[in-house]
């Protein structure tokens, strides 16, 4: 299940993330509009099909052939357009037959139920587990069939059906509804079912009444219905002005011409999906997944970071620190597993820099945590620190846009940074030696940790550029220095953060197999008037051997090695300045 504690979501973000965080945090305000695409996979025939097989029926008796085109054949036989009551009438004398003939399309036979044939399907099962966990209580269906209610039935819940005009008038307000299930072309044991086009061209008043009252009240969510059919329906679209809920419109690929101008006159979002099943089976673990972190962590960020302190100040605690820190970590990384696929489109600055801003809120309160933790620890919460970090480093490359994949590592980046700036600013130059020093394998590989998450390294400056309205030379760390500025009280955030990018480059250069030709880039390099490289030379040339990183037995342990060190980076800078 995925999981997390803080509010990952922004306008600008996936539909269906925002769709997901709107039905956890304003439950039964949205609506369910389902068409005959929701039953497809379920061996369903829709009305039409049902209509056309009933006049092939009757063209057998009449020992006639239809050509192929039943509906057309029943044109030419009986000069009109073939209808669902009208042909039931012809093949069967009483409600007994009529029922036989129906439960042929609609029932399973033993053999089917045992195949999952004409069963409900996922898409069904999770709309149910919505409505049982109490996110979802109106569903409109153009479909006569029972699987929806079959599926709310298997999960307790049993559903008010209003399928014909009448039980409209005796039906108690929507408000007060555990669940209702609005059959707007009727139920495929009822006569007055609609289905032929002239059928489809209006509804009766108090029906056209009720669903009215729904699209004024309710946000939607339609999938399975393409919005060319059904005349009476785009018109109730049409009518409704207003929009107190957004409308989220599911489809396969881009959507018809008639149902765009629909979703353009609800203000609406199209997601596009790859089948109503996996569709709703995320959305429902999405749902489910925000409502457990609420749930089962309730702690705001600041009494975390409370526990973080009380628990870090003693031996005693190191388990109940672990727990709280690692317990976290593990909750993000659940929550960033479930909600954000590799394959995700579309790809462009907006989704992009929503997946930035959505992973920044996931980890949110651990990077205020990791801060406060890092300050503070002694060694034996140094492997604790360690292990919330490498929770959220993927640990191969997985198949899925390239995009995705390399943003896949900033959640362990952005964590790993505020970890080390809460060990330099508390002085804990022990635990920053930890960090930095730290290996990762990746895809087979062992490598140092800054490989894989210092800044430039974890993810593509195009990609990271989303994250400003205008080109950013080193667009991470200047997204980092902003975050990190609500973590500490720095009176100067800007020479902070360049002196912990300054100390993270010479390690990179310390621990290169490439003799110090690469430089770990960073603000620092093209800050001119910065100085930071200046800055920590100042403080090495002044504390000589007893520098406390080089007492740490950071940079070679000895004034001369950290100074060999920054004369390689200044020249490295030097040769990069032309670039900036």
């Amino acid at each position: 299940m995925l999981a997390c504690n803080t509010n990952p979501w922004k306008v600008a973000m996936q539909p269906i993330l925002s769709l997901a965080h709107s039905i956890q945090t304003s439950p039964n305000v949205y609506a369910v509009l389902l068409g005959s695409g929701i039953s497809r996979s379920a061996g369903i025939p829709t009305g039409w099909e049902v209509t056309l097989d009933l006049a092939g029926r009757i063209a057998a008796l009449s020992a006639e052939d239809t050509l192929g085109d039943p509906a057309q054949w029943y044109q030419d036989k009986f000069g009109k357009e073939p209808g669902y009551s009208e042909l039931l009438d012809m093949l069967a004398k009483t409600p007994a037959e009529r029922r036989a003939i129906l439960h042929e399309f609609f029932e399973p036979t033993d053999e089917e139920r045992e195949d999952g044939i004409k069963m409900p399907t996922a898409a069904h099962r999770a709309i149910a587990e919505l409505v049982r966990d109490g996110f979802i209580k109106v569903i409109v269906t153009t479909n006569f069939d029972r699987l929806m209610e079959a599926a709310l039935t298997d999960v307790g819940i049993v559903p008010t059906v209003i399928s014909t005009a009448d039980a409209t008038k005796g039906a108690a307000p929507l408000v007060h509804q555990r669940c209702v299930i609005v059959k707007i072309h009727g139920d495929y044991l009822d006569d007055r079912i609609k289905n032929t086009e002239d059928e489809l061209a209006s509804y009766d008043p108090a029906m056209d009444a009720y669903l009215d009252r729904i699209l004024d009240e309710f946000g939607l969510i339609v999938c399975g219905w393409s919005g060319e059919w059904d005349q009476a329906l785009r018109a109730a679209f049409e009518r409704c002005s207003s929009r107190r809920y957004a409308t989220f419109w599911a489809a396969r690929g881009k959507l018809g011409a008639r149902a765009e101008k629909l979703l353009t006159l609800r203000g609406g979002h199209l997601i596009e999906i790859d089948g109503a099943d996996k569709f709703f089976v995320h959305l429902q673990e999405m749902v489910e997944g925000l409502k457990e972190s609420k749930d089962a962590h309730p702690l705001s960020v600041s009494a975390q970071v409370s526990a973080v302190k009380k628990f870090v100040a003693t031996p005693a605690h190191r388990v109940r620190f672990h727990d709280l820190l690692v317990g976290e970590a593990s909750r993000v990384r659940a929550f960033l597993e479930s909600a954000y696929t590799m394959e995700a489109r579309p790809v462009d600055t907006a989704t992009i820099k929503a997946r930035f801003e959505a992973y920044d809120a996931s980890t949110g309160g651990l990077q205020h945590m990791l801060f406060a933790a890092a300050h503070w620890a002694d060694a034996y919460n140094f492997e604790s620190i360690r292990q919330s970090i490498t929770k959220l480093v993927p640990s191969s490359r997985r198949g899925g846009m390239t995009i995705w994949l390399e943003m896949n590592k900033y959640p362990g980046a952005v964590c790993f940074y505020a970890a080390s700036y809460g060990a330099m600013a508390g002085g804990n130059w022990p635990l920053f030696k930890y960090l930095i020093e730290g290996r990762l394998t990746h895809s087979g590989d062992e490598e140092n940790v800054l490989e894989h998450l210092g800044a430039i390294a974890a993810v593509n400056s195009d990609a990271a550029n989303a994250l400003h309205p205008q080109k950013r030379y080193t667009p991470i760390s200047d997204h980092f220095m902003g975050l990190f500025d609500k973590l500490s009280k720095a009176e100067d955030i800007e020479r902070e953060f360049e002196r912990l990018e300054v100390l993270l480059a010479l390690h990179y250069l310390a621990a290169s197999k490439e003799g110090g030709r690469y430089t770990l880039r960073g603000r620092f390099i093209w800050n001119h008037h910065s100085q930071s490289i200046q800055r920590v030379l100042q403080e090495v040339e002044r504390d000589g051997d007893e520098w406390p990183p080089l007492k740490a037995g950071l940079f070679g342990g000895t004034k001369a090695s950290a100074i060999s060190l920054l004369e390689t980076l200044i020249g490295n800078v030097t040769k990069m300045a032309n670039h900036y």
